[in-house]
């Protein structure tokens, strides 16, 4: 079993990862829950650790940091779907186990004949989690979903970067990490729903819909129609609201129409035109952002960022730091926290990596390590499907597993 269940809410549940880059980080967050998942990976590896970026820019898969991160904890084994005995002892599995998470191409499942139907033959209170870009069903269901294709068609492209400037991508796979806690969320409610009624649901979980979540993508203009438009950093309703410089970097400033007559009364020497009572709106201020703000800079780059952020903290108005990475791993409110735990990796060694986002009475769910490609093949189909070990040097002579 995954080392380090400590805090852990549903121990008692299982569930199958076959995903990829779409769900793996839906995966991640079942184990953080407590949930013993198990990588379902094809013998020759999930294609995930091919990704960059590699640990010490050697290209290995075992050494993908990507793969290392969105796997974190889970236990791994291989298996061929395509194959005849690969998807008998899927189905073995299946038995065993309360929820399967997959991001294939809709109707892949089908095809091997392991839909939702003939796995709750073998588990009748199976959860079954598909995750795609655009859903099961629709005039969009076959259409290839890498990420900026999901963030563009939800419609977050959109309203993202400057506004003087092209749509700008937000970084790293947004739309993959967003749709996953949604299908974790689903998996919650259909394991409370199966304790209620004792039966499993199929979970079709759309990229494009969660994004589309947005109150800026979708709500706004559905219920004034009033299209959002690029504002950068800029907050759509309130100013000084934005990014601002510091000697030593960025700050993250927030004044609102309570924290506007707190915050002329702290900057001393301001600008008079800042006293216009007009501006003590936030409509106001916001329509005028374009010269408030340079005004503002030239008070925030007096001070260092940490000074600053103390400053505007002791007088009650929303403002702090922005973290380098390296910012955020030596904050001491983080370390106090014990946001991240020790993981030790066969290949990759010792290393800090991000635990649980949550504690549980305290108690903050530990990290582990991802397992290397067909780790736990021996713990699985030998110690819990009771195969010996000739029939399992058998099945990877086959190319089964």
């Amino acid at each position: 079993m995954t080392e380090a269940r400590s805090a852990s809410l549903l121990s008692a549940f299982r569930a199958l990862d076959l995903s990829s880059a779409m769900g793996a980080f839906c995966g991640k967050l079942l184990r953080d829950f407590g949930i013993d998942v198990i990588k379902v990976e094809p013998p020759g590896g999930d294609p995930l650790r091919s990704e960059p970026p590699f640990a010490a820019g050697h290209a290995d898969r075992e050494r993908s940091l990507r793969f290392a991160y969105l796997n974190a904890g889970k236990r791994g084994i291989t298996l061929d779907l395509s194959r005849p005995a690969g998807r008998a002892l899927f189905l073995d599995l299946v038995e065993r186990s309360d929820v399967v998470l997959e991001s294939e191409e809709p109707g892949t499942l089908d095809k091997f004949d392991l839909g939702f139907d003939k796995l709750t033959k073998r588990q009748p209170k199976l959860i079954l989690v598909s995750l795609s870009g655009f859903g099961r069903s629709g005039l969009y269901r076959d259409f290839l979903a890498p990420d900026i294709v999901t963030t563009a068609m939800g419609g977050l492209l959109y309203i993202c970067g400057d506004p003087s400037l092209p749509p700008c991508m937000p970084p790293e796979t947004q739309s993959y990490y967003y749709a996953s806690i949604y299908a974790a969320y689903g998996v919650m409610l259909a394991l409370w729903q199966r304790e209620e009624k004792g039966i499993g649901v199929h979970i079709d979980a759309s990229i494009q819909a969660s994004l589309a979540l947005h109150e800026h993508v979708a709500f706004t203009y559905s219920s004034e129609g009033r299209l959002m438009k690029r504002a950068g950093s800029q907050h759509q309703h309130v100013a000084p609201a934005n990014l601002f410089p510091c000697k030593d970097g960025y700050i993250s400033l927030f004044v609102t129409q309570r924290h506007w007559p707190i915050f002329l009364e702290m900057w001393k020497d301001h600008p008079p035109e800042l006293d216009d009572p007009k501006l003590k709106l936030n409509l106001e201020r916001r329509k005028n952002a374009h010269w408030i703000n340079p005004l503002v800079e030239s008070f925030t780059s007096r001070y260092a960022k940490d000074e600053l952020s103390h400053l505007f903290q002791k007088h009650g108005i929303p403002a702090l730091p922005v973290n380098t990475t390296s910012d955020f791993l030596c904050d001491p409110h983080i370390q106090d926290r014990g946001f991240f735990g020790t993981v030790k990796h066969p290949v990759l060694g010792s290393y800090q990596q991000p635990g649980a986002p949550f504690s549980i009475e305290g108690e903050r769910p530990e990290p582990g390590p991802a397992p290397l490609l067909g780790q736990h093949n021996s713990d699985v189909y030998c110690d819990e499907l009771g195969l010996d070990n000739q029939q399992l040097e058998i099945l990877a002579a086959e190319g089964v597993i």
